[in-house]
């Protein structure tokens, strides 16, 4: 009920508000287990990307939110649930190859945090080590806009358009036993192809190593 509600409102408001524009939808599966592979600037990059398809999107959320009892059940409502940033947590682990395996869509912030919006940070090795174990397809996305709507360390809202833009899926080539080399290299490969979703008018944004 919370993710509903949630949703019809965010997307309303986004649309009517903020000039929501999204591209590339044919790059999401219409049915079956995906990953979302934003970038990642904003608290609100999460709403941002799970109101741009038209599919229930489970996402994680750094596990200190979760302290506070009433975020935490908001979050829970809008099906996030919490991750431990600095290292691949086994439960998070699992939890995430659950949802997969049942068809579910899962947003995962390769990056792992929050970045300046100008350089996209290397990929964490968890999204790497999900897309191998699971199998399924990554699908790179790079939005625009949240990082002035909501600009970092502040709690005004501005006004600014937002823009999503999904790529085409990648998948691990690495086969299910992924050595640190292959899961590096996709994640290489998947920072690549988000940064290569930046509109063409704005300026190239590098990937860090």
């Amino acid at each position: 009920m919370i993710y509903a509600i949630g949703y019809w409102l965010s997307r309303r408001i986004a649309l009517a508000f903020f000039a929501l524009q999204v591209e590339g939808l044919e790059h999401v599966p219409q049915a079956g287990p995906a990953i979302l592979a934003p970038n990642h600037v904003s608290y609100v990059d999460p709403v941002l990307v799970g109101i741009s398809i038209r599919r229930r999107a489970h996402f994680m959320a750094k596990k200190e939110l979760f302290r506070n009892p009433l975020v935490g059940w908001i979050l829970r409502g809008l099906q996030a649930y919490p991750v431990t940033r600095e290292r691949v947590d086994p439960s998070t682990l699992k939890r995430t190859l659950a949802l997969l395996a049942h068809g579910q869509v899962v947003l995962m912030f390769p990056e792992g945090t929050r970045g300046d919006g100008r350089t996209l940070g290397p990929a964490k090795a968890g999204i790497a080590v999900v897309a191998a174990r699971s199998g399924v397809p990554v699908v790179p996305v790079f939005h625009w806009g949240a990082g002035q709507v909501l600009r970092r360390g502040s709690r005004r809202v501005r006004w600014a358009p937002l823009r999503v833009r999904f790529g085409p899926p990648l998948r691990f080539a690495g086969g299910a036993r992924a050595d640190r080399e292959a899961v590096e290299a996709f994640g290489r490969q998947l920072m690549e192809a988000i940064a290569a979703l930046r509109p063409s008018t704005e300026q190239p944004i590098p990937v860090s190593r």
